[in-house]
This record gives structure tokens, C-alpha cells and sequence, in this order.
């Protein structure tokens, strides 16, 4: 699994420590084989098998989607796009009673360590059902949803996250996405990779090449120390401002700098005047990013447009400009001039 990050302390980001979680790279020791189907609902086209979900909200803020288990529901999960595998809540597994699969071995933010696993029959949202999957469990308490869905189970769709009506679309994407509203200014990025595992490797950061990689588990967006020595060798007087604390929800933390970047460009996309929290976090170990300059996009980031739509079978991102950002920074514009 990926990045799970809370909310920053309110005291500010310039000489403070910051309290986020983040959940560490979960990677299973064992291959759990599964069935995925995704068959449409009667009287529709498989070619527009669509499910318009509204999103709700967990405790950190993210949209969430409802979720049925074995046909009992609804449960409330995070869609996280940087997550291998997906997880369920332990009061969740118990209520159900479901049955206790194999122990899983997954990365926390320091150590790695085993955690229980229950069997799932048929997992269900919208028109989609996903058959014999074997779940690893955390609390609750560390989740703060009832689970979160990876691309275990999202590969192959396309996932859109509409900020501005609070929805969630996840459609089969054999034809194209539909177009963004009279008004609304959109640009695509084209990304590489496999098994879902989309970055986008013509990224700059104040001039650095650099991957990056869209992740909606995490609260706010993360450089590895890569990134910041080779940003740093540019421009000696290059400082933090200040640092932040990251709490796995397996246990342990890592405390990283706050770095200043004054542009981050995806192909036509910029962002400016933003921050990145600095930190070897396991997700750039899981992506084989962990020696090359590289950053997760996180929701502090995504949330200033007012749609992203990813669809891993073109392998395209589409952000939506919002006409109204909710905060004044990071910048967002789109460029295709530069």
C-alpha cells in the first residue's frame, strides 16, 4: 500500500514540526490469485459501463466511494492510486467475520512487518465486482475509512475525481473520456509503466528532471532525498522550511524537510510556488524511484483542480482546471506555449 497522510499541523510550515500519517508500501510476500470482473448492469452498453458514485468524506479528508462486501454494504474506502494492494479496517473484517486468509508481509515506514489477512468473496462498487481477493488488515484507528481500494483493484479502469460535485466516476475506458464542461480549461498528460504503476518522467522541478507519480492516498506531496541533493547541488543556499513529522499507521515515523520549489512542470502543467515534504518514504522504494529524482503528487496538490480523471489503459491523465482554487498556492496554469 501507499501514502495515507493526515492533515499538518495548523501552526504553520516554517519552523514547526507537522503531524501526517503515512502508511506504509504494502507488498504482499505472497501472490494471492483473484478473479476480476467488471460486467455492466442490464440495459447498457459495455463500451459506457460507468459508475457515478457521490463521494463522502474520511476523517483526513478524502473523497471516498462505497464499497460492498459480500453484498453487504455499504462500506465507505478511499480510492489511493499509489497503493499496490488494497486494505481493509479490522472492526470491518470483524463485523463481516470473515475468514483469516494468510499473514502478509508489508514495508511500514521503517521495518517491515506482518499483519493478518481476511478472505473477501465479491467486492463490489457500482457495476464493478471483484472476486476472491485476501485483504491485509490495520486498524481502524490508523485508517480513519472502513478500507481503501488499490490497483488491485482499480488497474484497468478509468478513475476520475470530480473535487468541484464531490463524485467519483469509475468507467470501463473503452472509448474516450468525455469532455470537460463549456468553460473548463483541461489539459492530458501522458505517462508510462505497467500494472498501474503510471509516472510521468518528463517532469521538471525548478529545471531537475525528475518522475513523478499521482497519489490520491497522500495528504500532501513528497520528494525523495534524491531529488533534494541533486536540487541542492544546483543551489547551495537551497533551505527547508522547517520539517514534518510522518507516522506510519504500521507503526514507526520518519521526520523530513520542507522543501520551497518555485515551479513544477508536467509537460504543459505547472505547478508554482509550492512545497515538497522530503522523505525516503517506501513508496519510491516500491516504484524503483528511490536513486532517481523523483515526488508523489499528493491531494494538497490535486485538490486545486476541479477534476482528475486517470485512465490506466490509455495511460493518460487528464487534470481540469478549477475556476476557483481552493487555496492561493501552489499556482496551477497550463501552458502549452512553454
Amino acid at each position: 500500500m501507499t501514502s495515507l497522510f493526515r492533515h499538518p499541523s495548523r501552526r504553520g510550515l516554517i519552523g514547526c514540526t507537522g503531524a501526517v500519517a503515512i502508511a506504509g508500501a504494502l507488498r504482499a510476500s505472497h501472490a494471492f490469485p483473484q478473479t476480476i470482473t467488471a460486467a455492466p448492469p442490464p440495459g447498457t452498453d459495455a463500451d459506457h459501463d460507468t459508475a457515478n458514485l457521490a463521494a463522502g468524506r474520511d476523517l483526513a479528508n478524502h473523497l471516498t466511494i462505497d464499497v460492498q462486501i459480500n453484498g453487504q454494504g455499504p462500506y465507505h474506502f478511499v480510492v489511493d492510486t499509489g497503493a499496490e494492494r488494497s486494505v481493509i479496517a479490522d472492526n470491518v473484517a470483524m463485523r463481516l467475520a470473515l475468514p483469516a486468509g494468510r499473514p502478509v508481509t508489508i514495508d511500514g515506514i521503517s521495518k517491515r512487518i506482518e499483519v493478518p489477512s481476511s478472505h473477501i468473496d465479491s467486492l463490489s462498487f457500482g457495476p464493478f465486482n471483484r472476486t476472491g481477493l485476501d485483504l491485509p488488515v490495520l486498524p481502524r484507528t490508523s485508517l480513519f475509512a472502513d478500507g481503501y481500494l488499490g490497483l488491485d483493484v482499480i488497474n484497468g479502469t478509468r478513475v476520475t475525481f470530480d473535487f468541484q460535485h464531490r463524485l467519483m466516476r469509475i468507467e470501463q475506458p473503452k472509448s474516450k473520456p468525455n469532455t470537460p464542461g463549456r468553460g473548463v480549461e483541461s489539459t492530458h498528460i501522458h505517462t508510462k509503466g505497467s500494472d498501474g504503476r503510471l509516472r510521468i518522467i518528463d517532469c521538471l522541478v525548478d529545471n531537475m528532471s525528475a518522475t513523478a507519480f499521482i497519489d490520491t492516498g497522500a495528504e500532501v506531496s513528497v520528494g525523495n532525498v534524491a531529488l533534494m541533493t541533486a536540487l541542492k547541488a544546483r543551489n547551495r543556499q537551497l533551505g527547508s522550511r522547517g520539517t514534518m513529522t510522518l507516522t506510519g499507521v504500521t507503526g514507526g515515523e520518519f521526520t523530513g524537510d520542507i522543501l520551497p520549489v518555485k515551479r513544477i512542470r508536467l509537460q504543459d502543467l505547472t505547478f508554482t510556488d509550492g512545497t515538497l515534504v522530503i522523505a525516503d518514504v517506501p513508496d519510491f522504494s516500491v516504484w524503483k524511484l528511490r536513486q532517481r529524482p523523483a515526488l508523489l503528487i499528493g491531494m494538497d496538490y490535486l485538490r486545486q483542480f476541479s477534476a482528475v480523471t486517470i485512465d490506466y489503459r490509455s495511460k493518460e491523465i487528464r487534470f481540469d482546471l478549477s475556476l476557483a482554487p481552493p487555496r492561493l498556492l501552489p499556482g496551477v496554469k497550463i501552458d502549452r506555449t512553454a
